[in-house]
């Protein structure tokens, strides 16, 4: 996501799946009662939850609510937020960016995730929101700061150069165990290591007697069929 002043990379918020939040535990007063909220949001990829039907289908937040006071009640499951219809508005001067999910089930409840750029990570719950029709969570991170924790992509570049680190350290792994220096009356020299160089000569030959006995096996086999 993109503003004025730099990239809100909303996927480097998120776990290795995706996920910002993995059925986080809240519970609510309503009333004389008290409700226990199960919260799941990914930050930028939808998802499903099965158990939930078409309650939570290809949502970016999923709530499951279970009213503590009835014991082995069924849970009610609610979905916020299709991929493509969100609403989002940033503001430069507290560093906020704040999306809008509507709920699936109902236009008229929305779920509010404000993301503050921050330099400590926390997530909170208000606990005392009084407007049930909305439900806001707010975040707090360095990822959420314009320009950070962007995930880049491996490119041509990167890949020439994990080759060329490879290829360098393989080099000198090479030189250091398979030759070495010595003095003569000439000055000093590089020469190889014969045992060093015997020992890759004998791998090397076994390995070639394996594959040539699984190659005559195999033969005998097919012939004796």
């Amino acid at each position: 996501m993109t503003d004025g002043s730099g990239i809100i990379d909303l996927a480097a918020l998120g776990d290795s799946e995706g996920f910002l939040i993995r059925d986080r535990k809240i519970q609510r007063a309503f009333g004389d009662r008290w409700l226990e909220e199960s919260i799941t949001l990914s930050s930028c990829n939808s998802f499903s939850k099965p158990e939930a039907a078409l309650n939570c289908s290809h949502v970016l937040l999923c709530v499951k609510t279970r009213d503590l006071m009835v014991p082995g009640s069924v849970p009610y499951y609610l979905g916020y937020g299709l991929y493509n219809n969100n609403e989002y508005s940033y503001n430069n001067e507290s560093k906020t960016l704040s999306l809008t999910y509507q709920a699936l089930s109902d236009t008229s409840l929305r779920a509010i995730v404000h993301f503050n750029c921050s330099p400590s990570s926390s997530i909170t719950f208000p606990s005392d929101s009084q407007n049930w029709d909305n439900m806001e969570i707010f975040v707090e991170s360095p990822c959420a700061c314009p320009s950070h924790c962007q995930m880049g992509n491996v490119g041509p570049g990167t890949i020439m150069l994990i080759i060329f680190a490879l290829s360098t350290t393989v080099y000198f792994l090479f030189g250091s165990c398979g030759l070495r220096s010595i003095r003569t009356s000439e000055g000093d020299q590089i020469a190889p290591v014969p045992h060093f160089w015997c020992w890759m000569c004998t791998m090397f030959s076994k390995e070639k007697d394996i594959w040539k006995g699984m190659g005559e096996s195999g033969s005998r086999e097919a012939t004796m069929a």
